[in-house]
């Protein structure tokens, strides 16, 4: 398995040096001075799969991988995130290699567009306990826990201006 697993990380790897062109053409005339809208309006959302061109059927089961390689293919994985720009914004901070790695693998179908100049934030997150893919590492469904300084202030003085917004 070890072998399988550097050869993984050296496709992977590959894919991030060299990630693909950028998804479009030419911006249409009346979004030329805005190429990050232009961008984001022509490029298409794909697998993760189709623009790394590594099949999701690579990656083997999270169970058959030991010691340090969920991590070392996890690095492998954020490196290709990073090459295409984009951002997973939700993932724990705490959460271990191996489900980590599991939440990646399963996932690398997903849907996402190649952004290269603005970045595509992927969460992965379903905000339900039950499905959510980080399990009992994930805070969804969960309320935030305010402290008395950072609680948002709703006094009713008849004036919209006067409500205090926690941002």
């Amino acid at each position: 398995m070890e072998r399988y697993i550097k050869q993984l990380i050296e496709d992977l790897e590959e894919v991030a040096k060299n990630p693909p062109p950028a998804p479009f053409v030419e911006p249409p005339p009346y979004l030329g001075d805005e190429p990050t809208i232009a961008e984001l309006a022509l490029v298409p959302f794909k697998p993760i799969s189709e623009w790394t061109g590594i099949k999701s059927e690579v990656f083997p089961y999270f169970v058959d991988l030991r010691g340090d390689q969920w991590g070392r293919v996890n690095e492998a994985i954020l490196k290709v995130f990073d090459a295409l720009n984009i951002h997973l914004v939700d993932s724990p901070a705490d959460l271990p290699p191996e489900i980590l790695y599991e939440v990646l693998t399963t996932n690398w179908d997903e849907m996402v567009q190649y952004l290269p100049s603005s970045g595509f934030d992927l969460e992965l997150c379903s905000g339900a306990p039950a499905t959510c893919p980080y399990g009992d590492y994930c805070d969804c469904g969960k309320e935030p826990d305010f402290s008395k300084d950072e609680s948002p202030s709703f006094e009713n003085t008849g004036d919209v201006d006067d409500i205090e917004l926690p941002f």
